[in-house]
Parts: structure tokens; sequence; C-alpha cells
């Protein structure tokens, strides 16, 4: 087991949520850091928050790191973090977006009738009864473009992927296809440090980058509107 960087320690962070209705944010102070979960004091009691949420610990442009987490125990103002991965923040501001992105996705295998494809772009949902479904971990990036996400390795760059895609809390789920584009392992070298493998519930092995071929627009344009709300609420609008 790795232990969390010192330097995270008593400095200032921001305890972000997408699990909640609405992206949950809020400021506090890194307290404690010992091996595989720190500890997080708000500046305020936060009642949204709950034990077994999802959440990113930001330690902000002066602390190269960003811990991904499930949040274990919950005291006033306390929260205890078990973290799942070390992660170095994107230094590009908002292009892309840390967030609660539902995914299911198979590859188009070269034994499927090709008719599938034009088939799930039309809405048949007969395709989720066949083949190998897979279901990231929500926690992952997301553009009006591509997605980023992280799970064990089920297919490679050039792969075609159906997805069903759901955004944050809404009920409505889209069918999308996208083409794989780049499948990295994950290392210490991409500025990934492994905290814990027994925690990572989702047991994921790879960051597998997809570019979308076919959207509907009504994705799209819920994709925006969710990454405005997220960038409203870090900027506290």
């Amino acid at each position: 087991m790795s232990r969390l960087p010192a330097d995270m320690v008593d400095v200032p962070v921001e305890v972000v949520s997408l699990s909640a209705t609405r992206p949950l944010i809020r400021k506090g102070k890194m307290t404690c850091c010992d091996k595989g979960s720190c500890e997080v004091t708000l500046k305020e009691p936060e009642p949204a928050f709950q034990t077994g949420m999802h959440v990113v610990v930001d330690g902000g442009r002066g602390t190269p790191y960003r811990i991904k987490g499930v949040i274990s125990g919950i005291e006033g103002s306390r929260l205890l973090v078990e973290a799942e991965r070390v992660v170095e923040p994107d230094k590009r501001a908002f292009p892309r977006v840390c967030g609660g992105v539902h995914l299911k996705y198979r590859v188009v295998s070269a034994g499927d009738d090709q008719s599938i494809v034009a088939a799930w772009v039309e809405g048949d949902e007969t395709p989720l009864r066949h083949g190998e479904w897979r279901e990231p971990d929500p926690f992952m990036n997301f553009s009006g473009s591509g997605l980023k996400f992280e799970d064990t390795l089920h297919c490679s760059p050039g792969d075609l992927l159906l997805m069903a895609l759901r955004i944050g809390s809404s009920a409505a789920q889209w069918h999308v296809t996208g083409r794989v584009v780049r499948v990295e392992a994950l290392q210490a070298e991409d500025g990934v440090q492994e905290v814990d493998e027994a925690r990572r519930s989702y047991g994921a092995t790879h960051r597998i980058a997809v570019h979308y071929e076919h959207i509907p627009e009504e994705a799209r344009e819920a994709l925006a509107e969710f990454t405005l709300k997220i960038q409203n609420a870090l900027l506290g609008i």
C-alpha cells in the first residue's frame, strides 16, 4: 500500500461529489492523511454528504494531487475518505470535467451483424441482451466530443463501442456509439499512484479514451448543461 502524499496535510481542499442530485462542492481542510485514508474538516457540516458517496478531494493548483475515494465515515463537519486513487489534476481549467456519467458499453465484434449498430442508433434495446456489457466507475472525464474512463482491459484502439449513456441523476438514457482512440495502462509514470488494490471496487487497470461517432443532440446538450452546472458550482455561482 502506498501512503497518501504528506504535502496534502493541513492544506485547504475542496470535496466534490456528483453523486447527489446536483453537483455538491464544499470547502475544508485536510486534517489527517494516513496510508489509504484521509480526514477532511469542512468549514461547516454538510448534511448532503453521505457514507458511501464517491468524492474527489482536490487540493487545487498549489497541491499537485487529487484524491478519489469513498466517504467511509461522517462526524459533524469531519469526513473520513477511503482513498481509491491518487491522481495528478488535469492542468486544463474546464475543457473536460470529472463527473457522474453513468455508462454501459460493449465492443462491436467482428462476429456481430453490422446491422446491430444501425439498430442501436435507432433506439433498439435488443443489443442490451447480447454480448458482454461493462459498467465503469461513473467518475470519469467527459466532454461534448468524447469520454475517458477507467476499466479493466476489454477493448483496443480502433474498436467501435455501443454505449448507453445516462448523465447525473437524470433517468434519460441515450444510445451512443464511439471509437476507442487510446488505451493506457494505469501506472506511476502517468501520474497515478496505486493506493490499495483491495479498495478499488471497479478493479480498473486501464484508462480508455473514446471519441463519439454518433451521439443524439439531446445527449450532447445534456452533457453541456451538466458541465455548466459543475463549472458554476466550482466557481461558486
